[in-house]
């Protein structure tokens, strides 16, 4: 679909698969360096402070060792009432989770960071998606819980996936939702000539 200047100008800096097919259905070669930063969230910052801080952490940890590259760093949190939905470590946290979250609006929020170490360049921006889960019933939980599909979810569940039967409405980006906010990205990459 598009075409990348230089073949080898783009890093990924995630291993995941869901942030990986995002990028390709852009049709671009790229590579994927995942980084080791610490993810925590830091006591005063907000909901859009940490994600940004984290996509920017990302990038940054992994623009030092390609300084010549295009590094794109993301990360997604999922919120319900001011508070951050993570990935369940064990079935009791992701039963919790989509009860608080059936019939009821929850926010996704991706943040992006696009640098380029080497020209001083660097875009970010946070997207908001807002989500609307049906009212599952508990059996429908249990059901959905026993695929597996939750345990490496923020929130608990994936939109692209199995999950997609219990996502009712989005109000925005749903590619947001799945981890890569991919208009905002080509945009971006468009504006710095990196794809024509």
């Amino acid at each position: 679909m598009f075409q990348v200047k230089d073949e080898n100008a783009i890093v990924l800096a995630s291993e995941s698969t869901r942030r990986v097919d995002m990028l390709r259905t852009l049709g671009i070669s790229f590579s994927i360096i995942p980084p080791d930063i610490d993810e925590r969230k830091k006591k005063d910052e907000t909901i859009r402070e940490y994600v940004l801080r984290i996509a920017s952490e990302k990038a940054r940890k992994v623009g030092t060792h390609f300084p010549d590259k295009w590094v794109i760093g993301a990360d997604t949190i999922v919120v319900h009432r001011g508070r951050v939905l993570g990935k369940p470590k064990t079935e009791a946290n992701a039963m919790e989770m989509l009860k608080a979250l059936r019939g009821k609006w929850h926010k996704v929020y991706t943040a992006y960071c696009i640098l380029n170490t080497s020209k001083n360049v660097s875009f970010q921006d946070v997207v908001e998606t807002k989500v609307f889960i049906k009212d599952l019933t508990d059996e429908e939980i249990r059901r959905y819980i026993n695929t597996s599909e939750p345990f490496d979810k923020a929130g608990s569940y994936a939109v692209q996936g199995k999950g997609g039967f219990m996502v009712k409405e989005i109000k925005g980006s749903y590619s947001n939702v799945v981890g890569l906010p991919i208009c905002e990205i080509a945009e971006v990459l468009l504006s710095q000539g990196i794809l024509s």
